[in-house]
């Protein structure tokens, strides 16, 4: 233990004085256990701007010496200390330590990667203990320089936002802080392909959003879903969520995603803006049909269609037209037999719920209707009417209306791959 341990200062500005001379004579330990003391003391309640430099060389201290325990620990009381009064000093020391801690994990890929490009000698023969390593290890260089240089930062860089998530959580004066951290969390994640650590994180947000409904429901700096902001933020952190689960071809996290939207929406009772909903059945058309679900992909292509003839005035005639021909294809693509199954009555169960929550996803089923199935709402057969009663197959592109023509209107089974194979393939 180091001999500065618990040494207490009468002045927060002497204990940075003396974590600088330590640091400047290579005992960066020393330095950090004592701001780490000043910092957690109870001598020092009231935010300064002294306390504001000691916690940024504290969490620089923290990424040097990659400690990520002690900055929690620090954090902590900081964040006690300016909620109430100053919520910007927080967000500074948050934004540098995020800061440090991404661009040392920048710094351990770019030094991996010189590694295995600067080779000075291409004719220098394999030293014995290379050659020994190979043998004992099926790593190749790439996997040990990775594993030696980057893992270990970024590593770090993961457990930095989680813990920086912890602190800000189901916090009203911190909820912009945390949204920032939540949506630099994911463009992580996207980055560097970190698929397992996006599940845990979108667990994380998930788990924080329940304890705010349940666990603290009566606290007193609770956020308020109610309010505009606060839950336009909260929609706009599960829509970037949704956006990186479907670019990283997560099409679980994904459909898991577009449940947590729609649950807050639920919750709230109260209708996203009209750009946040194109969004929201743009990304639901591809999770369907990635999941097989062509019924469902078809609706949701036609709610886009609505949402974007209604609202958006800058569509062009072109694009309309476009669009159109997406509705109609998608729900031809939905067969017209339906598949007969065998199944128990508890797997029926399983099945009939699992079309409930996805036509709810769709804002079609109600509570009333969850005993019937969804399907008495939701067919091919409805779609198709409606896609003619609503004017879209006659605005589709001529070369889809005439595979419909084709499909739907004539009856031609004995020539239908000969009609239809050239109409197709003008689609191409």
């Amino acid at each position: 233990m180091s001999r500065f341990h618990g040494q207490q200062f009468a002045k927060p500005e002497n204990a940075l004085k003396r974590a600088e001379e330590l640091v400047a004579v290579g005992q960066k330990n020393a330095a950090l256990q004592a701001l780490h003391d000043v910092i957690t003391s109870k001598r020092h309640r009231t935010w300064q701007k002294t306390l504001e430099k000691i916690m940024c060389k504290y969490v620089e201290l923290c990424v040097d010496l990659r400690k990520g325990r002690m900055a929690k620990e620090g954090l902590i009381p900081f964040r006690i200390i300016c909620q109430q009064v100053n919520v910007g000093s927080l967000e500074e020391v948050i934004k540098y330590f995020l800061k440090l801690a991404t661009e040392r994990a920048d710094a351990a890929r770019s030094q991996a990667e010189a590694m295995l490009e600067n080779v000075e000698d291409l004719d220098e023969l394999t030293s014995p203990e290379d050659i020994m390593l190979s043998y004992v290890s099926a790593d190749k260089d790439k996997d040990r320089t990775d594993r030696e240089l980057v893992t270990p930062w970024f590593k770090f860089l993961w457990e930095t936002y989680r813990s920086v998530l912890e602190i800000l959580r189901n916090n009203n004066k911190l909820e912009a802080l945390y949204a920032m951290t939540a949506n630099k969390a994911f463009q992580f994640c996207l980055q560097y392909k970190r698929t397992t650590e996006f599940r845990r994180l979108c667990e994380i947000l998930r788990n924080h959003l329940t304890n705010l409904n349940n666990k603290y429901r009566d606290g007193r700096d609770r956020p308020d879903l109610t309010l505009p902001e606060t839950y336009q933020l909260y929609l706009e952190t599960r829509f970037e969520q949704l956006k990186v689960a479907v670019e990283l071809e997560l099409w679980q996290e994904a459909f898991r995603s577009i449940e947590d939207i729609h649950g807050l929406i639920a919750l709230v009772k109260k209708q996203p803006k009209t750009q946040l909903m194109a969004v929201y059945y743009a990304k639901l058309t591809k999770v369907f049909w990635k999941s097989d679900n062509k019924l469902y992909c078809a609706y949701a292509w036609y709610k886009l269609y609505n949402l974007s003839k209604t609202y958006n005035k800058n569509l062009s005639p072109s694009d309309l037209k476009l669009m159109a021909s997406a509705v109609l294809l998608a729900t031809m693509a939905v067969s017209p037999y339906e598949r007969k199954s065998i199944s128990h009555h508890y797997e029926l169960e399983l099945e009939k719920e699992r079309m409930f929550r996805m036509a709810s996803l769709l804002g079609y089923n109600s509570a009333s209707q969850k005993k019937e199935s969804s399907t008495t709402v939701l067919s091919r057969a409805a779609l198709m009417a409606e896609l003619n009663a609503k004017g879209v197959v006659s605005l589709a592109l001529p070369e889809v209306k005439a595979i419909y023509d084709c499909l739907e209107v004539g009856f031609h089974p004995l020539t239908l791959c000969e009609l239809a194979k050239p109409l197709i393939g003008k689609l191409g």
